[in-house]
C-alpha cells in the first residue's frame, strides 16, 4: 500500500467523505451547488456498494440483500434503479434474479 492510500485508509470512510465535501464546497465559493446534493452523494455511495457485494458474493442476490440489511425486492429495485449490470457478474447473478 503506498503512502497515499495509507493516509486514506487511515482517515477512514467518513474522514474521506468529509475532505471530499469541503474541498466540493470550496469549489463551488459562495455558490451553492445544485439542488439534489443529498440524493447524488447517496446514488454515488449506493451504486458501487451494492456492485462490489454482488461480485464479493458472485451475484447471490439474497446474500447481498442480507450483509446490506435490505429486502431482496429493495435490492433488485436498486439494481435496476441504479442501472447496475448484473452481465458483468457472470451466470451466478443471471440466475438469483
Amino acid at each position: 500500500m503506498n503512502d497515499f492510500n495509507k493516509q486514506l485508509y487511515s482517515l477512514g470512510l467518513q474522514g474521506v467523505i468529509e475532505r471530499y465535501l469541503s474541498h466540493f464546497f470550496d469549489l463551488h465559493g459562495n455558490i451553492l451547488p445544485a439542488d439534489g446534493l443529498y440524493h447524488c452523494l447517496i446514488k454515488e455511495i449506493e451504486k458501487p456498494l451494492i456492485e462490489v457485494s454482488l461480485r464479493r458474493l458472485k451475484g447471490n442476490q439474497v446474500q447481498v440483500a442480507k450483509l446490506l440489511g435490505i429486502n431482496r425486492n429493495t435490492l433488485r429495485r436498486r439494481i435496476q434503479d441504479l442501472n447496475i449490470s448484473l452481465d458483468t457478474l457472470g451466470d451466478d447473478a443471471q440466475r438469483s434474479l
